[in-house]
This record gives structure tokens, C-alpha cells and sequence, in this order.
């Protein structure tokens, strides 16, 4: 294994000199750093962060705590936070709850046992643990206790969702409302969806969704189109249930979009490659996740934080299955 003093006699510098860089605490001169990078990559060097952590009390380590890493939303997000960390000099130890208590508490252990730097969340967890010191940023479903958060403009993904439909000529919409019970943002974009459509006196039905389990959502989808036979759109919470609604659609023998258009949220990359591709509601993520950790880094190393809340735009991407007005 590959040591910090034989670093160090690679690259010409001292030892101290290695630390600083490593640690990102203290001064390195530009050629020195150069050095020190070329030649841990040439003894493929690893540093012990552990041991790190038990001379400076603060290892480099961030613990990303999410619900459900099989749903396609949340990959790009880890990516997010691991790309802006890595560069920093942390590592990140990923753990998937399942949106149960139990885990979440053995991670959150875990992590306070190992002095992390720091827990990125999707669940503001800092109520119920008050005890806990290490600095916490929740992103994607931020609450309006939460100190520390990165989200979107869920409202605005609402009315945008709904202005698409009603744009292209809706009569009968059908708005799905999400798990309330998960997540406030799915509370905010149906709320937002469902302002417009009341402002502008749309003839809308509202159901409910108790999942984001695909095979679950398939299930509601079937009820919900023999329960309303006459909708010609379908307003839903996130790209998955979309996708459900998609394919139960077209197995009533249905045109999407002539017969019913839909609309999605999220735009995950398999939004783009169902047939027909599926208008969506654009939320980044990646950027969610890096900008969770450029937050992290801040507060971990106590720099100014300009916004401790970050809420980010998003857009409506056009796709096939809401009509153009060529289509009309």
C-alpha cells in the first residue's frame, strides 16, 4: 500500500506539505500541488481519511441518505453530490432508507460514529434528532422548517404542468396527486397545478396516488381510467407515474396524445425514450446534488453561505405526448 512519505519523496516535497494538500488546509504552492497530484496518480495513492479523521476530528467523509435508489431521480442527484465532493477531497457513503425510520437511524449511527463531515437528506430528520451536531442539508423535499436546503420551484412545475394541457385544448383533465405522505414538494406541484386549472375554470377530477412503486402505479391507473372514461389528460406527479399511466393507456386501445394527453415531472433520461417520449416538467437532479454539496462543503469548512434555502427554475420540455396545436 502505497504511503504518504512515498508521495511525498515522489513529488519532492515534505510530508506536511502532502497533508496540507490532501486536507485542503493550509498553503501549497501551485507547482507543489501539481506534483503532489501527478505523482498520487502515478502510485494510484489513496488517502486514509479515517486515520484523518482521528488526528483533526472531522473526517472527509459525507453521508447521502436517499429513500429509494432504484427510482431513476436519484442516481443523477448522488452523481451530483459525489462529482462537487470528490473534487473537494471527501468521499461519499451512500444510504438507501427505503423510507423506513429504522434504517435511516442505523445510517445516521453509523455516520456519527465515523465524525462525518457532514449528511446530505431527503428527509429533515433534524427535529426528531435534535441531538445531532454535524451540519444536515436536505434537498428535493425541503420543508418550511428546514434551516439548511436545495429544491425546486415545485409551485411553478404545477402550473406549467397544467398550462401544457390546457394550452393544447384539454376538456376533461385528470390530476393526479402524489404520496402526500413522502413528500411536501409533490404536495406543492399538485397545489400549483391545481390553482391554474381553477383559475381558469378547466373541468378537472382529482385521484390519488399511494406509491411510486411502478407496479403499484400501473394498478391506479387502470382503476382511475375505468373510473373516468371520459378524460382527455392526465396530469401526473413525477416521470414514473407518468410512464405507468402511459402504458395503461395504450393498452385500452387509446392514442396518446389525440385520445389523452399526458404530462410528467422530473424529466428523468427514461422520459425520453418511452414511446411516445413524454412531456415533462425539466427539474435538474445533478445540479440539485451538487448544489446539496458546494452547501455541505460551506458550512462543513465555515464559509459564508449566502442562501441557506436554494430554490431552483425549472421548464417544460415539449416531447410527444401532449398535442401541438398543429395537432389540434
Amino acid at each position: 500500500m502505497t504511503t504518504i512519505r512515498q508521495v511525498a519523496k515522489t513529488a519532492g516535497v515534505s510530508t506536511s506539505t502532502v497533508s496540507r494538500y490532501i486536507s485542503q488546509n493550509g498553503y501549497v504552492s501551485q507547482k507543489a500541488a501539481q506534483d503532489i497530484e501527478r505523482a498520487i496518480r502515478e502510485l494510484n495513492y489513496v488517502p486514509n481519511f479515517m486515520a484523518q479523521s482521528l488526528k483533526t476530528k472531522k473526517n472527509q467523509l459525507v453521508g447521502l441518505l436517499l429513500p429509494d435508489i432504484s427510482n431513476p431521480f436519484f442516481p443523477r442527484l448522488a452523481r451530483g453530490v459525489e462529482e462537487f465532493l470528490k473534487e473537494k477531497g471527501y468521499r461519499v457513503m451512500l444510504g438507501n432508507t427505503n423510507n423506513k425510520g429504522q434504517l435511516e437511524e442505523e445510517y445516521l449511527n453509523v455516520l456519527l460514529q465515523c465524525n462525518a463531515a457532514g449528511i446530505i437528506t431527503t428527509h429533515d430528520f433534524t427535529k426528531e434528532y435534535p441531538e445531532i451536531s454535524i451540519p444536515v442539508v436536505v434537498v428535493d423535499r425541503v420543508t418550511q422548517e428546514t434551516q439548511y436546503g436545495v429544491f425546486s420551484d415545485n409551485e411553478a412545475g404545477g402550473r406549467l404542468a397544467a398550462e401544457a394541457v390546457w394550452q393544447a385544448g384539454s376538456r376533461h383533465i385528470l390530476l393526479v396527486r402524489g404520496p402526500l405522505d413522502k413528500a411536501e414538494n409533490l404536495n406543492q406541484r399538485f397545489q400549483g397545478s391545481y390553482d391554474f386549472l381553477e383559475k381558469h375554470q378547466a373541468k378537472f377530477s382529482i385521484c390519488d396516488s399511494s406509491s411510486f412503486d411502478f407496479d403499484q402505479i400501473q394498478l391506479e391507473a387502470r382503476e382511475q381510467l375505468a373510473i373516468h372514461p371520459d378524460i382527455d389528460s392526465i396530469i401526473a406527479p413525477s416521470d414514473i407515474h407518468a410512464i405507468g399511466y402511459i402504458h395503461e393507456v395504450l393498452n385500452c386501445g387509446k392514442r396518446i396524445p389525440e385520445d389523452i394527453q399526458i404530462v410528467g415531472y422530473d424529466d428523468i433520461l427514461m422520459s425520453r425514450f418511452v414511446y411516445p417520449a413524454l412531456s415533462t416538467i425539466h427539474q435538474s437532479s445533478y445540479k440539485m446534488g451538487q448544489k446539496a454539496a458546494e452547501l455541505i462543503y460551506k458550512i462543513t469548512n465555515q464559509l459564508p453561505v449566502q442562501e441557506n434555502r436554494i430554490k431552483l427554475p425549472v421548464h417544460y420540455v415539449e416531447r410527444e405526448t401532449v398535442r401541438r396545436e398543429k395537432d389540434e
